[in-house]
């Protein structure tokens, strides 16, 4: 990946730091806090030899200030110059003034230098120091991701869910890593809750269509274990949720698309709240009463599944119930499924043969 599109898509993440690891920043002046936001600014726009050259010039008035070093080791690490960001962040780990976005640029500056085993280090270093950032976990998952040790990417991104429940890329990952094992349920409802915290964007496209991929695999797909699709008495979230869905197969019997989505997910919620809601409270799941109560629902599944699944059929239905989806809009601008860490119910760590798949299958960063 070059330093552009590197850039581009660290400039992406939308960066949760645990109170304990954040550092107030204070200005000599406000002519320097100008410079400093014109460096974040040239920053945006790709261009990190620009951002260097006035994060530099802003060091020489400040050369204590934090938020100076950490940019100018980023535009460092961001211009190729890995060693530079390594030097420039040293001074920090040593007197212990640090946030998770300096591990961050450390671990990638480690990364990009062939330095796996260092760049763990710093990412478990930052871990200890910052246990509630989601961005540490996810960057470590990222590594083992592309050493190809999936197990331990995807412990890493369920770790960063159950630390950090509002940080959205973890859920991304797991829902990539799930849509490739039988475990359908975790790659439904985490590819779910990341389309809402990054609803317009390609990459929220593209969940979309993972969920419907695997929805299709949860109902048409013959397990490897003969006894996964008969639950008698759920013992966990997770199979709660799979015998409800499996129980209604007769809705989505001819086929996987945004009626039948719709039909099924509002059934669902019914034996949902009737049988398992005061059992297993879920955020998402209340998220969806709500809207059912509100009358928003339909369009919400349109929101969700209609444009990937069918644009033209999508386009009908707008065209007749176009209000319908502009009173969602307003009502999810108001309101969004809220998830915390009494909704971890994925508690699971043991991926033994999770991952017998050809290697080459592995979804890409």
């Amino acid at each position: 990946m070059n330093s552009k599109l590197f850039l581009i898509y660290i400039l992406s993440l939308l960066l949760i730091v645990h109170p304990s690891c954040a550092w107030a920043q204070e200005w000599s002046s406000p002519e320097v806090e100008q410079m400093y936001q014109q460096g974040m600014l040239a920053l945006s726009k790709a261009n990190a030899s620009e951002a260097t050259a006035i994060f530099q010039k802003i060091k020489i008035v400040e050369p204590n200030n934090f938020l100076i070093k950490k940019s100018l080791a980023q535009s460092y690490q961001l211009s190729g110059f890995q060693k530079m960001a390594l030097n420039e962040l040293e001074p920090l780990f040593a007197n212990n003034t640090t946030d998770a976005e300096c591990y961050r640029i450390a671990a990638q500056a480690n990364m990009n230098s062939q330095e796996d085993k260092k760049a763990l280090k710093v990412l478990a270093d930052g871990i200890a120091r910052c246990p509630k950032s989601g961005l540490l976990y996810y960057e470590r998952g990222i590594i083992y991701k592309q050493q190809k040790n999936y197990e331990n990417a995807l412990k890493s991104w369920l770790d960063g869910i159950a630390a950090d429940p509002n940080y959205h890329l973890n859920y991304h990952e797991a829902a990539i890593a799930y849509v490739q094992t039988e475990q359908m349920v975790w790659a439904i409802i985490y590819g779910e809750i990341f389309v809402n915290k990054e609803p317009n964007t390609k990459r929220g496209n593209d969940m979309r269509i993972l969920m419907l991929d695997a929805y299709q695999k949860l109902f048409f797909t013959p397990s490897k274990n003969p006894n996964a699709n008969t639950i008698n008495k759920p013992k966990s979230f997770e199979e709660a949720v799979k015998k409800n869905y499996l129980s209604l197969f007769f809705v989505v019997s001819d086929g996987i698309n945004t009626e039948n989505l719709t039909m099924l997910r509002t059934r669902f919620m019914v034996n949902w709240q009737n049988i398992y809601a005061a059992q297993y409270p879920f955020g998402l799941f209340d998220y969806w009463d709500d809207m059912m109560r509100n009358g928003h629902f339909d369009a919400y599944s349109q929101w969700v599944f209609g444009k990937v699944e069918n644009p033209q059929l999508y386009d009908n239905w707008m065209s007749t119930f176009g209000d319908d989806m502009n009173n969602f809009l307003e009502y999810r601008a108001k309101k969004q499924p809220n998830i915390t860490v009494k909704d971890n119910y994925n508690t699971n760590r043991n991926f033994k043969g999770f991952f017998d798949f050809p290697k080459d299958r592995a979804a890409k960063r």
